[in-house]
């Protein structure tokens, strides 16, 4: 039989990658302050004192994954505190801890909105000092309402910050295409190699520019969307930011191998966009649920993921027919507010991974998930022999985690 235990670490492979359930603003500790020094880029998106509760989506059962079915909605966070001190010091304690993160090389981007950015630039500019300034990018996008009594406030606020007068940082790394030819005063010629290009004198000096030549991106950009409701990149965690504006952000900075550690990681967007830059990554949440929605997101050969465990009396059922035998799930059903109804057998589960538990935690072998093209999920496995103790860890439709390990009777 199953029996449900508490352990909270999870490893994948080698697990050289982290996910950490832990406060990001408080003084750097146990786990964390192991990566002192060692990070190139260190992101944080926190809560920008908005006042409200945010939520979160996630897909139930097998008949949830196809197209048009509504998820179910859970809390995600709130970005809720008692004064505007107390979130200044939330805010002071995360600048901080990036500046202690960060290598000799590195840099924050520190992602915030109208409401926020001020103080940060003057935090920033007490911890970092002025002069390791780098940019204020303005990130400008279409959505939501408008707004009839002011100017509608369409836009977030990205400070870039270097921790020293060393940092690496390659424009080269992220050329735009040039979509318009220039105009104005130009005069439109062509090389002796057939190349089209625009052409202007000014102060003695002749300028070109060819047609076919990369531009680079300024300090404001406009050319990359904010997420759509039904944007194939959502994963239902609520102020998601796209792929695209992470991967510009890490781009010019990190190399092949470097780390890139988030403070407030969410749903894991500058997770992803690390990994695709083949760059290791440490991502830190408060919040069991945003970690899971991570590592879902995630296609990693080695991650360690430290977050509790959900300990109530949900029971999971099947059978384990000895070392290096089939395991079997044949029962179990988590309850929450808002789940649907349903009479589907493992509904609540979404996924399930089978392993065994070791002093050093719960170690994969093999994870199972519903995808939107794979959306019936696989109940048996062969768990191979190994040292340790035979388990299961499952995360059920309201992304919570649980661990059990196989009782011989």
């Amino acid at each position: 039989m199953f029996e449900q235990v508490s352990v909270t670490r999870e490893i994948v492979g080698q697990g050289s990658n982290l996910l950490l359930c832990a406060d990001g603003s408080a003084p750097l500790n146990g786990v964390l302050a192991g990566y002192a020094g060692q990070a190139q880029c260190v992101y944080i998106d926190p809560p920008f004192m908005t006042g409200d509760s945010f939520t979160r989506r996630r897909r139930f059962g097998q008949s949830g994954w196809k197209k048009g079915t509504p998820a179910p909605e859970y809390p995600a966070y709130a970005d809720m505190y008692d004064t505007r001190e107390s979130y200044l010091a939330f805010l002071r304690g995360l600048i901080e801890n990036a500046q202690q993160l960060l290598n000799n090389t590195g840099m924050l981007a520190l992602h915030l909105d109208w409401r926020t950015s001020a103080y940060g630039r003057i935090l920033c500019d007490e911890v970092f000092g002025e002069d390791l300034f780098l940019n204020e990018i303005i990130w400008s996008y279409e959505s939501g309402g408008r707004a009839k009594k002011y100017f509608s406030r369409k836009h977030d606020t990205i400070l870039l910050y270097a921790r020293s007068k060393d940092y690496r940082f390659d424009l080269r790394r992220v050329p735009l295409e040039r979509t318009e030819h220039r105009k104005n005063h130009m005069r439109r010629r062509v090389d002796e190699n057939g190349r089209a290009y625009s052409e202007i004198k000014t102060g003695g000096k002749v300028y070109r520019y060819y047609d076919d030549a990369p531009v680079y991106p300024g300090d404001v950009w406009t050319d990359i969307s904010h997420l759509q409701q039904r944007d194939p990149e959502r994963t239902g965690y609520a102020t998601q930011k796209p792929v695209k504006l992470l991967d510009r952000i890490l781009r010019p900075v990190v190399k092949d191998g470097d780390l890139v550690i988030d403070l407030c990681c969410g749903s894991g967007t500058a997770m992803a966009a690390a990994q695709a830059l083949n760059c290791r990554f440490v991502g830190v949440d408060t919040a069991p649920e945003a970690l899971l929605t991570t590592a879902s997101r995630l296609e990693c050969e080695s991650l360690t993921l430290d977050c509790p465990c959900t300990e109530d009396e949900t029971r999971l059922e099947g059978m384990y027919t000895g070392e290096g035998g089939m395991l079997l799930l044949t029962g179990f059903n988590a309850t929450h507010p808002s789940f649907p109804k349903t009479e589907q057998a493992m509904d609540t589960l979404e996924s399930w991974s089978a392993g065994r538990i070791t002093p050093a935690g719960f170690v994969v072998d093999q994870t199972f998930r519903r995808t939107p093209k794979n959306p019936e999920l696989p109940m048996f496995c062969i768990l191979p022999v190994g040292e340790g103790e035979p388990g299961v860890a499952t995360v059920d439709a309201a992304g919570r985690r649980r661990v059990y390990r196989w009782k011989f009777d």
